[in-house]
């Protein structure tokens, strides 16, 4: 589960790609062709949204090299939300940028839903390996942990889990991958 955490002994022992770190803001991010593909189809986490609206995103962000997050996409989402009522409303991020699509090894796999569900297990380890090493802070400024959050986020339901597709995030070896559950 993407809200869940594990100790920083066990989180240090997992392999994590090479990465870069870039302080941004999301304005940069909504430039980026596969966030402005994708973001959309993310759910409106509503508590998330005023959370984000009242205090920013404290936590950094995992991305693939394409700039899609893997771990921040319902915070990017709802800042997405409040531009349309505020177009200035921009706020400074730290992104954690994977510098190569690492995931790309499993579409050798000939079996889609097996090399769809390695995919979408592969990303969901690297997203709890990296909350668990990078998020220090783990409630926002009104006392809310931000695990309540990210449960509430994943009991809503994702457009791909309605339509049964994988959105398109460009990949170098095939244009189709999962992205969070």
């Amino acid at each position: 589960m993407a809200y869940d955490r594990i100790g920083t002994t066990a989180a240090n022992l997992v392999g994590v790609p090479p990465y870069e770190v870039v302080h941004t803001d999301t304005d940069f991010l909504f430039l980026q062709p596969q966030v402005i593909e994708n973001i959309h189809k993310v759910p409106v986490n509503e508590p998330l949204l005023a959370s984000v609206k009242e205090n920013g995103i404290l936590n950094p962000l995992l991305t693939l090299r394409q700039w899609y997050p893997l771990a921040g996409s319902q915070r990017l989402r709802a800042v997405q939300i409040i531009k349309e009522g505020d177009p200035t409303f921009n706020v400074k991020v730290t992104v954690h940028r994977y510098l190569e699509d690492w995931h790309n090894c499993f579409y050798l796999w000939p079996d889609v839903k097996f090399r769809n569900d390695a995919i979408a297990i592969w990303f969901q380890m690297q997203e709890v390996v990296f909350k668990s090493l990078h998020y220090k802070e783990l409630d926002d400024k009104d006392g809310t942990k931000m695990t309540e959050y990210e449960k509430l986020g994943e009991e809503l339901k994702w457009q791909h889990d309605r339509d049964n597709t994988i959105p398109n995030l460009g990949s170098s070896a095939s244009s189709v991958l999962q992205v969070e559950k």
